[in-house]
């Protein structure tokens, strides 16, 4: 069975006359929601800064592999024009 616990709000009168004419439960639902539905964008925003953080820290590392293999990769380009030029020459 599922436990509640009650929490006290104070609303600006503006605000608070928007949802006045609820009932107590309609009440109860309506805050309900509006926390899940923030909890849940919130959870959202954070793992999509984790996710932004984490690609940022790879994008240096992969990176730096990048500069790493530069040498090589060029060596590699130079070895395939010479063996496709020595076989044009065939």
């Amino acid at each position: 069975m599922s436990q509640f616990q009650q929490i006290a709000l104070e609303l600006p009168e503006d605000l608070y006359s928007e949802i006045e004419h609820f009932t107590e439960e309609e009440k109860n639902s309506f805050f309900r929601n509006v926390l899940q539905e923030q909890i849940q964008q919130r959870k959202s925003t954070d793992f999509h800064n984790q996710m932004k953080q984490g690609y940022l820290e790879m994008a240096q590392i992969n990176m730096e592999l990048c500069r790493e293999f530069e040498e090589v990769e060029e060596e590699a380009l130079l070895e395939g024009e010479k063996v496709i030029n020595s076989s044009k020459d065939e």
